[in-house]
């Protein structure tokens, strides 16, 4: 009986205490990388970043194609209870990570910029649907 209560005085000791978030943070002007379909928070402003879609169109490596094509990234940018969809793109048969090959964005007084979105498609990975994107979120 006393390994009970006593157990049960840790559960609820060990419940009350505050959840650490394992995510890492964020600040403004550093590159992040934005998992599709996973929330990424930045800055003291507690801004939210979430890739919702990516809709493929670049030239796979490996293939021939009439356009180079792009990629287009729905991603929805939060600041407390205010959402603003942005839509980037990624240029096709283009790999500079520098930020030639991406888009820019403006939503709640912020820049938006599209580096990169990875995996670049290829003969071999076309079915590969783990997008990041890599960005970088300034203030305007």
């Amino acid at each position: 009986m006393k390994l009970l209560t006593l157990l049960s005085f840790c559960v609820i000791l060990f419940s009350a205490c505050p959840k650490v978030s394992n995510q890492p943070t964020y600040n403004l002007g550093e590159t992040i990388m934005v998992p599709l379909n996973q929330s990424i928070q930045v800055g003291n402003e507690k801004i939210n970043l979430l890739v919702s879609e990516v809709k493929e169109g670049r030239c796979p490596k490996g293939t021939n194609c009439i356009q180079a094509g792009t990629a287009k990234i729905s991603m929805d940018v939060a600041i407390g209870d205010e959402v603003s969809p942005i839509t980037l793109e990624a240029k096709g048969l283009c790999e500079d990570e520098s930020g030639k090959c991406g888009s820019t964005a403006y939503a709640h007084g912020y820049t938006v910029k599209l580096f990169y979105l990875y995996p670049y498609p290829s003969a071999d990975n076309n079915g590969n649907r783990d997008y990041k994107a890599k960005v970088m979120i300034i203030k305007k």
